[in-house]
């Protein structure tokens, strides 16, 4: 015989698995601080690449007034206002990472939370009939 209560949950629960458990359950695999430091550890390492790219695009397009200006220029200030400009972005871009990834942590652990309650159900329920 069919127990349709199991049967309801056990559908519910795989359809969470097949959509957004897919995301969620790997998630809450980690620690919240790992998680979004993992990120955020990725997220400096991909600015870091996009800045020395778009930082080189500029140098390139404007070739012709770099070399004809570079006896007079001081690197010096050069480097340091790149840098500046890069620790600025860079700044910008780890708040965002941040507050991006912990949003993502939370809600993926509310939504697995829902899952592992119905599982501690099911786990019930199965007892039940056995006994």
């Amino acid at each position: 015989m069919v127990d349709e209560e199991r049967l309801f949950l056990m559908t519910r629960m795989a359809s969470f698995e097949e959509n957004e458990g897919k995301k969620a359950i790997p998630v809450c695999e980690f620690f919240r601080s790992d998680y979004v430091g993992l990120h955020m550890l990725l997220s400096a390492v991909f600015i870091t690449v996009a800045y020395a790219m778009v930082t080189a695009v500029y140098i390139f397009c404007g070739m012709e007034s770099f070399l004809s200006d570079f006896y007079k220029t001081d690197f010096v200030s050069y480097g340091k206002e790149l840098l500046q400009k890069y620790v600025i972005v860079l700044g910008i871009y780890l708040v965002i990472s941040f507050l991006v990834y912990s949003y993502r942590y939370t809600k993926a652990k509310k939504s697995t939370r829902v899952y592992q309650k119905a599982l501690k159900r099911l786990s019930i329920m199965y007892d039940k009939k056995s006994k």
